[in-house]
C-alpha cells in the first residue's frame, strides 16, 4: 500500500516568526515510516514547514505543492502527525484533501488526538481515523486489513457517530522498532547549522531518542499521554548504531537527545557514555540532552563531558516553590541552584527552560523566577507561556472548574495568548513577562549567542542576519505592545 504521511504547520501567523520548527525532523513519522516500508509499504514524509521556508513563505504554493505530490503518489491512506497548536493547519489541509480526493482515508496521530480522540473526531469532519498512543503497530494492523472496530487504539466513524476502541498495549522492546526512516527526510536542510537544535552553538545538529517516557508526572505535561508507563529505552547497541548513521552518512556535527529524561536512569546512562567514549565520533561529536536536577552530581558531570556533552536543559519551570508545588515537580528551587552552580562548575552550558503564567501565580511568584534566573545566569532560556495542553492534570482541572480554554492555534503562542490563568489581572502578567523579556530573557540568550560563537565568525554573522528575523519581529511588537501598556498605566 501507499501512505503519505504529513507534519503539518503552526498558524500562518505564528509559522512566519517561530523560526526553529524548521530545524527539527519528524521523527515520530520517522520511525512510523521505517516500520510501515520494513512491511513492505510505500511511504512518503511532507513536512509542510520545510516547504513553507523553501518556498519562501508562500502558503498558497505550499498547499499547491502538497496536493501535487499527493495526487502524483495516489496513497491509500493518509496520516498526519499533530501537536494541539498544529490543529487549525490540520483542520485546512484536511479539507482541502477530502475536496479533491474525497475517498482517501486520513487519519490522525500525535498528542493531540491521543488526549482527545473522540473530541477530535467530532471537531474535524474531515478526518476519519484518530490514533491514541504509539501508531507503529496500529497502522501495521491497519494496513494488514484489520478492520476498524477490532483495531486497537482507534476513535473512528461509525453510523454517524464516533466510537472509541480499547486502547493499544505500548512498545515493550523499543529495539522491535527498525532506524527511523531518514531517507524520506530531507536531512541536509535540517542538518543547516542553528542556533535552536544546538542550543546556541551554532552547529549541524540533529535530534535522536534513545528512550521513551517519563518517571516524573508534572502536571503541565503531556508527554505520559503519548508514552504512559515506565520509560522504555533503546539498547546501547542500538543507540551507537544510529549515531554512526547519523555521523557517517549526514555529517552531523552535534545530536540533542530529546527524550524527556535522558538520566531517568543512573546506571543505564553511565553504560550509554562509557561505550560513546570508546566511539572513533567520540573527540567530534558533541551533544545536549534534558536532566532532572535530583540526578546530578559532579561525577555524572564530568562523565558526560568526557563523553561529548556540552550542554544540559533543565526543566527548572519557576523560582517560586510554590509554583513548582503546584505544578508537582517534585523538585525544590534549591535543588535547581544547586544543579545549575555544579553544571557551571563542570564548564557545561545550561540552558533553563521556565513557565510563567502558570494558574495561580502572583506578582511576587513571577518576581522570584526572575532573581532565581538573575543568580543562576544560565547560558540560555527558554521563557514559554503557561499552555493548557488537552490530557494534562491543569487542562482538566481548568475545564472542570470553568476556565475557558484558548483556541488550539494559540496554545504555545510565545507572544501572548487571550487567555492568561496568572493571579493577575491579563493586563499586569503581560507587562511583565514583556519586561522580562527585554531587561533578562533576550540580553542573556543574545549575549551568550554571540559568546559562544565568536570562534566561527562566518557562521556567526550568517546566523545573525538569517535566523532572528522571528526575534526581531516579536521584538517590535513587543516594544510597541508594552509602551501601549504603560500608556494606560499611566492614565488610570
Amino acid at each position: 500500500m501507499k501512505i503519505f504521511l504529513i507534519y503539518p504547520l503552526l498558524s500562518r501567523k505564528r509559522a512566519k516568526v517561530d523560526e526553529n520548527k524548521q530545524f527539527w525532523p519528524p521523527l515520530g513519522l520517522a520511525y512510523i515510516a521505517a516500520v510501515m516500508e520494513k512491511a513492505g509499504h510505500a511511504v512518503k514524509i511532507f513536512d509542510r514547514d520545510v516547504v513553507l521556508r523553501k518556498e519562501g513563505l508562500d502558503f498558497n504554493k505550499t498547499d499547491e505543492v502538497m496536493m501535487s505530490e499527493i495526487n502524483n503518489f495516489n496513497p491509500d491512506f493518509i496520516g498526519i502527525s499533530a501537536t494541539t497548536p498544529n490543529m487549525l493547519d490540520v483542520n485546512d489541509i484536511s479539507k482541502m484533501i477530502k475536496r479533491e480526493t474525497p475517498e482517501t482515508l486520513i487519519v490522525i496521530g500525535g498528542p493531540h488526538a491521543t488526549a482527545l480522540p473522540v473530541e477530535t473526531l467530532e471537531e474535524f469532519s474531515s478526518l476519519d481515523i484518530a490514533m491514541a498512543g504509539e501508531g507503529e503497530e496500529t497502522w501495521l494492523d491497519l494496513l494488514r486489513g484489520t478492520k476498524l472496530p477490532d483495531l486497537k487504539g482507534i476513535a473512528y466513524r461509525k453510523d454517524g457517530k464516533v466510537s472509541l476502541n480499547d486502547p493499544r498495549p505500548h512498545i515493550i522492546d523499543l529495539d522491535s522498532l527498525p532506524l527511523p526512516a531518514h531517507h524520506l527526510l530531507d536531512m541536509e536542510f535540517y542538518l543547516r547549522p542553528s542556533r535552536f537544535t544546538s542550543r546556541n552553538l551554532s552547529l549541524r545538529t540533529t535530534s535522536i531518542f534513545t528512550a521513551r517516557g517519563c518517571p516524573y508526572r508534572c502536571n503541565f505535561c503531556a508527554g505520559p499521554i503519548v508514552f504512559p508507563g515506565k520509560v522504555r529505552y533503546h539498547s546501547t547497541k542500538r543507540v551507537i548504531a544510529e549515531i554512526d548513521n547519523l555521523v557517517n552518512k549526514y555529517n552531523a556535527e552535534a545530536l540533542y537527545f530529546a527524550e524527556d529524561m535522558f538520566l531517568a536512569s543512573k546506571k543505564r546512562a553511565t553504560e550509554l557514555l562509557e561505550e560513546f567514549i570508546k566511539q572513533p565520533w567520540s573527540k567530534k561529536l558533541k551533544w545536549f540532552a534534558q536532566a532532572r536536577v535530583n540526578v546530578i552530581d559532579p561525577a555524572m558531570l564530568e562523565l558526560m563531558k568526557r563523553a561529548g556533552c556540552v550542554g544540559v536543559e533543565y526543566g527548572f519551570e519557576s523560582g517560586s516553590q510554590r509554583i513548582l508545588d503546584a505544578m508537582n515537580k517534585v523538585s525544590k528551587v534549591e535543588e535547581n541552584t544547586q544543579a545549575a552552580l555544579l553544571t557551571r562548575k563542570a564548564g557545561m552550558r545550561f540552558q533553563a527552560n521556565i513557565i510563567v503564567g502558570y494558574p495561580g501565580e502572583t506578582k511576587e511568584d513571577f518576581a522570584e523566577t526572575i532573581k532565581f534566573l538573575e543568580k543562576i545566569k544560565p547560558s540560555n532560556v527558554g521563557f514559554n507561556i503557561f499552555m493548557p495542553l488537552p490530557g494534562t492534570s491543569v487542562y482538566k482541572e481548568l475545564k472542570e472548574s470553568g476556565k475557558p480554554i484558548p483556541p488550539w492555534d494559540e496554545i504555545g503562542d510565545p507572544v501572548m495568548s487571550s487567555v492568561s490563568y496568572a493571579a493577575m489581572s491579563k493586563e499586569d502578567f503581560e507587562k511583565m513577562y514583556l519586561l522580562a523579556r527585554f531587561k533578562v530573557i533576550l540580553p542573556t540568550n543574545l549575549k551568550n549567542f554571540i559568546k559562544d560563537n565568536m570562534k566561527n565568525p562566518v557562521r556567526l554573522i550568517f546566523l545573525l542576519a538569517t535566523q532572528f528575523w522571528g526575534t526581531g519581529v516579536k521584538t517590535v511588537n513587543a516594544f510597541f505592545r508594552l509602551r501601549k501598556l504603560n500608556k494606560t498605566d499611566a492614565k488610570r
